[in-house]
This record gives C-alpha cells, sequence and structure tokens, in this order.
C-alpha cells in the first residue's frame, strides 16, 4: 500500500479548466474538482496514469475524451452533474473500474462495452433519458449497487440485470416500470423500486422490503403499452388487469393438476446452465442459427423471467408457471402481490407457511374480449 499518495481537494474554487499544477505532484492518485465551471478534460491528464480517483460531478463537461482508457489504473470515475450526452465505449476498457456515477446528465444509452468491467461495483445512471439497459450490463458480474432511479423513459428493467449474482441494492424510483422484475439477487438486502404509476401489484420477491409508506400515493397512471406480445391477467376482486413478466406463456392456477410446466421450459433451463462459455449465451450466434423455435432466440436473450417463491426451491421460470395472487389479511392497504411457482408441490409448501398471513385472490387470463370490457 503507498502510504505517501497525493490527494488534491481542488473543489468549489470556481476553476474553468484543470489546473496543469496537477502535473507538479508525484504519485498523484485522488483528485476532487467538484461543483467548478470545468469544460474539458485536457488530453494531458490522460498521462497521469498513477489517477485511481476523479471527482468532476457539477461541472460543464460535455462529453468524456475518447482517450479515456488511458487512465488504466482508475477505480473511481464521478461525472455527475454535468452535460453528458453520450459516454465513449472506451469507457469498458478502464478494467479497474469499481465504481461509475454518470448521474444527472442528458444520456439515453449505455455503451455495450461497459461489459467488460469486471470489477464494476457501484453504477450510478439516475436522472438521465435512458429507455433501456443494454443486456450486456448483466456481464457486469461484482455490481453490487445499481441506481436507475428518475430515468422516466425506462419502461422495462431486464431480469438477467436485477439478478445480478452479487447485486446488493437496487434503486428505480420514479421511473415509469411496467411492472416489477420477479427475478432478484439473493443478496439483496435493499430496494427502492416504488412509486412506478404504472405498477399495480409486487412480487411476493420484494415483500421483505414492502412497507405500506411504498404505496403509491400519486395517482395511477397507466402507460400506453401495446398488446402484442404480452400476458396479461385480471384478479376478480378488484377486477385489475396485471402485466405479467414478457417471455410469459401461459399460467397455472394454484391448486390445477401438477406437471404442466412444458418441456420447452426443460430446455431453456438446460440452455442457460450452459451459460459460463467465454461468449455469453445470448451473444452465441450459432447457437441461435442452430435453435428449433423462432421464439427461442428472445427467451434465451431475456433468461428468467422469475424464480419460484418457495425459497427453499428458487428454481428459474421461463414461459410457463403456477400463479398466485395474493393479500394481506388484516391489512388496510389494498396492495395485491403476486407469487410465481415452477410445480404444485412448492404452490402448496408456500401455502403451509404463509395461508395465516396471505389469502388467494381468484384470477383469469384478460383475453382481447376482456380488454374491451375495460372500454366500456
Amino acid at each position: 500500500m503507498n502510504m505517501n499518495k497525493t490527494i488534491l481537494h481542488w473543489s468549489y474554487l470556481n476553476f474553468k479548466d484543470v489546473p496543469m499544477d496537477l502535473f507538479l505532484y508525484e504519485d498523484l492518485e485522488e483528485v476532487y474538482l467538484k461543483e467548478n465551471f470545468i469544460s474539458v478534460i485536457p488530453q494531458w491528464l490522460l498521462n497521469i496514469t498513477s489517477l485511481r480517483f476523479i471527482h468532476l460531478a457539477g461541472n460543464n463537461l460535455t462529453d468524456l475524451p475518447p482517450d479515456i482508457y488511458m487512465l488504466e489504473n482508475l477505480e473511481f470515475l464521478d461525472v455527475s452533474d454535468n452535460e453528458l450526452t453520450e459516454l465513449p465505449t472506451t469507457l469498458g476498457l478502464l478494467l479497474q473500474l469499481q465504481q461509475l456515477n454518470i448521474s444527472g446528465n442528458k444520456i439515453s444509452e449505455l455503451p455495450k462495452e461497459l461489459n467488460t468491467l469486471r470489477n464494476l461495483e457501484h453504477l450510478n445512471i439516475a436522472k438521465n433519458k435512458f429507455r433501456r439497459l443494454p443486456l450486456q450490463l448483466s456481464e457486469c458480474v461484482r455490481l453490487n449497487e445499481l441506481d436507475i432511479s428518475e430515468n422516466e423513459g425506462l419502461i422495462y428493467l431486464p431480469e438477467r440485470i436485477a439478478n445480478l449474482p452479487m447485486l446488493q441494492s437496487l434503486s428505480a424510483d420514479l421511473c415509469n416500470l411496467m411492472y416489477l422484475p420477479a427475478a432478484l439477487s439473493k443478496f439483496m438486502n435493499h430496494v427502492r423500486i416504488f412509486h412506478n404509476t404504472s405498477v399495480n401489484y409486487i412480487p411476493m420477491i420484494y415483500e421483505r422490503f414492502y412497507q405500506n409508506f411504498h404505496d403509491n400515493r400519486r395517482q395511477f397512471t397507466p402507460i400506453s403499452i401495446p398488446k402484442k406480445g404480452l400476458f396479461w391477467v385480471r384478479e376478480l376482486e378488484t377486477q385489475k388487469r396485471l402485466l405479467l413478466p414478457v417471455g410469459t406463456r401461459k399460467v397455472f392456477q394454484v391448486p390445477s393438476a401438477e406437471n404442466q410446466v412444458t418441456l420447452y421450459d426443460d430446455c431453456l433451463h438446460a440452455l442457460q446452465s450452459l451459460n459460463r462459455a467465454v461468449v455469453p449465451l445470448y451473444e452465441n450466434e450459432t447457437l441461435h442459427r442452430l435453435l428449433p423455435e423462432p421464439y427461442m432466440s428472445a427467451h434465451v436473450n431475456n433468461g428468467p423471467i422469475a424464480t419460484c417463491t418457495t425459497k427453499s426451491c428458487s428454481r428459474s421460470l421461463y414461459t410457463t408457471y403456477y400463479l398466485m395472487v395474493v393479500k394481506r389479511r388484516g391489512s388496510s392497504s389494498k396492495q395485491l402481490f403476486t407469487c410465481n411457482f415452477c410445480t404444485v408441490n412448492c404452490a402448496f409448501h408456500w401455502l403451509s407457511g404463509n395461508a395465516r398471513k396471505y389469502y388467494q385472490v381468484e384470477w383469469k387470463v384478460s383475453d382481447d374480449d376482456d380488454d374491451d370490457d375495460d372500454k366500456k
């Protein structure tokens, strides 16, 4: 460990440029330049390869230099609250990067090349203009804190990302999500994913994070969602229509006949178990060409859309599963929860431990005729 490292605190000094005096300091590792008026990261700064920590929040940056990859030892980069509209693909070459904060900018796309940031632990992209997140982000296997809040155009959070193996904290307040992903990392201990006003039910895996004050206090404002390829059910107590995760093909009541989950899902489960190769499964073009079913590529790309609600099982679910809609007994909240199961046996096992706390609400599949009833 270097005990003689140099740290410069040059924030709030009204700098219009990065001071060239930085070159006078040997072993410079950390520099704070917050809340100045800096509009450009100069090329000469990229030659100070000892830098591990750069804090440039609250400046006037409009872009990051493509040669930023030259800062090969960089571990922390904060360029929040600037005027950035895009990121260079070369950010993916900062292989030591552990924390990246780009919140409070005007960025609409994350480069898929960020998939190489295998040491990235904290990513904050809040308060931008994102409409989607690249599946490649799911390859940042050490990511444990993700903040995507206040991206009003974001309607979908890929389950592959919500289910990252080390993810512990997820914030997605004030987006416009259609529904909450029903697959979460088993290490998750902090979730702020409420105040998405189109969401009208909560998967049971969020129950331990749920408090009554998380109920949406804003008026329910459903977004316009295309019907094609999506799967809806209607719960029959309050007649709400619930949008199930993208990729759902069929759901079964509890109780109902056992072993209805299809061989197709077993095939998907087997394919996903092979996803330990150098090339991620969803980018394996040869595999996609060999798949016998045209929709299988999409299901391979999306990955599991839920996990079995019974904790002792937690099996991945893909297109068909057993569904329960439940409410809390004796609660003044009208909140709906959903449970997803791989077998009737798992559903009964969960019910045996939770029947005193929850009761089932009947539901039916919502078809086109059912949709027309909403308009009357």
